[in-house]
């Protein structure tokens, strides 16, 4: 390997101490800075020295490709084993390092500092960093690398992902329960991020400064969202599963937003219950950094009210109800549903009977929303017209979708219908949702409406509709389930 090049440096700025006890250069040349622990025989890794930013920059340069830790390193005639890595300890290294490799002596490596209750500040050894790879090498029995991210020894845990990955696409393996503070922190590459169905928690500033992720789905395995842990810039778009339970005060901000008070900023929460602040303290603003007046907060329609009084999300003027209205019309019904990023298809199946031993009609879509084949059951009520497969071009849009539509025909005017829809991945049932629609009668509503008093008209979803007599309807006066 080539032998690195380095520059010999006077500090001549009065004041600055050295943060390290020795350095010592690798076999690529590379000098590491060096404490020694308690127990005088090991030592962790550390950054250069203290001091302003314009001292800092001062140091050694690394021009190696490749930055190797070893597991001994030898300082007037003592040996020591490399077995931590401190805060911070490769901030301030030069950028062109690529890959780090890991001795299997590590045992400790420093991820955050707390500095309150229920919060850590980012104090992670790779904080700053922009290495392409970690490699652990050897049998390490509390971490382990695999394709160049860093996990628990078990694999639950992510616990850093390297900043420079050049990948735009990246899918979290699943097993991951939680993401560790800071793990995906500056990870400035990633433009799409598909999250595991087993995650449980998105640690402090798990996912922050990506500042080119816009869209971005939490799905329903996920319980918990810590402080900080979405500070995107550019993040717009988000989704919260229905299973968050809670939230930290300031989850979501975006702190260095660029003309933030024009950017329409959807909050799409799927919880029923409105997630609790757990960090929450009177008077304290919720989310402050984003602009109440553009941001939009879309809830479970059955939720409205609980969202409008809970504690934090009160603060917010516009909430509004998430699920794409279900519009019935004479022979027909538009049904609509959420989509589940782990989903390889979809299928609604129409009963007749409340108990859902009637099958009237089974469809199913691909993993795109679109309908694939249609299962007839075999009675006296067939519908006469079926509906038309899907043919087209692939939706390149589609990891952006929040939903998908589609019209069902062939129904029989005047009748209730009862309802499943199941998300499938493979032949397991992901999530289930039920219900219940009736389609119109030969007479239409559209002359009633008119009458006075005169209709109110409101936008949801992007569809004009008209409320009169306790009921919804579309501008064409079909009656709207809300």
């Amino acid at each position: 390997m080539k032998k690195a090049i380095f520059f010999l440096f006077i500090l001549v700025c009065a004041g600055s101490t050295y943060a390290y006890d020795f350095k010592v250069a690798n076999t690529d040349g590379c000098e590491i800075a060096y404490n020694i622990n308690a127990d005088g025989t090991s030592v962790s890794v550390t950054y250069t020295e203290k001091g302003t930013p314009r001292q800092r920059r001062n140091y050694k340069e690394f021009l190696c490709d490749t930055m190797r830790i070893p597991e001994h390193v030898t300082y007037e005639n003592q040996q020591y084993t490399v077995t931590g890595l401190d805060s911070m300890c490769f901030r301030y290294i030069n950028t062109n390092i690529r890959v780090l490799i890991l001795p299997a002596t590590i045992d400790s490596i420093v991820f955050y500092e707390q500095i309150g209750i229920d919060h850590y500040a980012d104090a992670s050894a790779f904080y700053g960093t922009n290495f392409q790879s970690i490699i652990m090498e050897g049998d390490n029995p509390k971490f382990m690398t695999e394709d160049g991210i860093l996990y628990s020894k078990d694999q639950s845990v992510l616990l850093a992902y390297p900043a420079g990955n050049p990948q735009d696409s990246v899918a979290i393996k699943e097993g991951v329960v939680m993401l560790g503070h800071g793990s995906l922190n500056y990870a400035h590459n990633i433009k799409y991020l598909e999250l595991p169905l087993s995650l449980k928690e998105l640690g402090e500033e798990s996912l922050s400064s990506i500042d080119t992720l816009t869209h971005l789905i939490i799905k329903d395995s996920v319980e918990r969202i810590d402080d900080w842990a979405l500070d995107c810039n550019r993040l717009n778009h988000l989704t919260i599963g229905n299973g968050v339970k809670s939230v930290g005060i300031n989850f979501f901000v975006a702190s260095g937003r660029i003309g933030k008070e024009e950017v329409d900023i959807n909050i799409y929460s799927r919880a029923t219950n409105p997630p609790t602040i757990y960090n929450w303290k009177d008077g304290a603003p919720f989310m402050e950094d984003l602009p109440n007046d553009r941001t939009y907060i879309h809830v479970p329609a059955e939720s409205l009210d609980a969202y409008r009084q809970a504690v934090g999300w009160n603060q917010f003027p516009n909430i509004l109800p998430i699920e794409p209205p279900i519009v019935t019309g004479l022979d027909n019904v538009q049904v609509s549903w959420v989509q589940n990023f782990s989903a390889t298809g979809y299928v609604w199946t129409l009963y007749l009977d409340e108990a859902h031993t009637q099958r009237y009609m089974t469809l199913t879509f691909d993993a795109n929303g679109h309908l694939i084949s249609i299962d007839i059951a075999n009675n006296n009520n067939a519908p006469a017209k079926l509906p038309a497969l899907y043919e087209g071009e692939e939706d390149e849009q589609i990891h952006f979708a929040e939903y998908y539509s589609f019209t069902i025909t062939g129904l029989q005017s005047g009748t209730t219908y009862y309802y499943t829809r199941q998300s499938l991945n493979g032949e397991d049932v992901i999530d289930e949702e039920n219900g219940t629609f009736t389609t119109q009668s030969s007479t239409t509503n559209l002359d009633n409406i008119n009458t006075a008093p005169s209709p109110i008209k409101f936008i949801s979803n992007g569809n004009v509709l008209l409320k009169h007599g306790g009921k919804t309807y579309t501008i064409h006066g079909q009656e709207v389930k809300m």
